[in-house]
C-alpha cells in the first residue's frame, strides 16, 4: 500500500511539472535583472488553447533595443511554458491598448488565422534566431 501511495505521489507531481502554467501565472519583469534604466512588466491576462493575451505595463522604457529584447526574451519564456514552441505570431496594441496578442505556431509553415484571425496578417516569429541573446539576458 506504502508502495502505491509513494507511487501514485511521483506521478502526480511529474504530472504536474509537464503541465503549462494556467492563465495569469506568467509574469515577466526586468527589474530582475538589475537595471534601473528599464522597468516593464509583462503579465499573461488571458489564454486560449494556443493563444495569450499579455498586459504591459511599461513604467520606464530604458534603451529601445534593450526594452524590444526584454519583451522578445520574455515571449520566449511564455514559448517556453506553454509548451516549448518554437514559432511564435504577435499583434501589439490587441485586444486593446497596452497589450499584445501572441499565438504559439505548431511549425513555420502553419497559417496564424488558425489560431485567430487577428493574427492573419502577423509576421511570424522564430524564437530560436533570438536564443543566444535571451540565454545571456538570464
Amino acid at each position: 500500500m506504502k508502495i502505491f501511495l509513494l507511487n501514485t505521489l511521483v506521478i502526480l507531481a511529474i504530472s504536474s511539472l509537464a503541465k503549462p502554467c494556467a492563465a495569469g501565472s506568467f509574469q515577466s519583469d526586468s527589474k530582475r535583472f538589475g537595471d534601473s534604466k528599464m522597468d516593464i512588466v509583462i503579465t499573461e491576462v488571458e489564454r486560449t488553447a494556443r493563444t495569450s493575451v499579455l498586459d504591459i505595463k511599461v513604467n520606464k522604457v530604458g534603451s529601445s533595443v534593450g526594452s524590444s529584447f526584454f519583451i522578445l526574451c520574455s515571449l520566449s519564456d511564455l514559448a517556453h511554458q506553454r509548451g516549448g514552441f518554437r514559432y511564435v505570431v504577435k499583434i501589439e496594441e490587441k485586444p486593446k491598448r497596452g497589450q499584445m496578442l501572441v499565438g504559439f505556431l505548431n511549425s513555420a509553415d502553419e497559417p496564424p488565422k488558425t489560431l485567430d484571425v487577428q493574427l492573419s496578417s502577423a509576421e511570424i516569429i522564430d524564437l530560436e534566431q533570438f536564443a543566444t541573446i535571451c540565454d545571456r539576458m538570464k
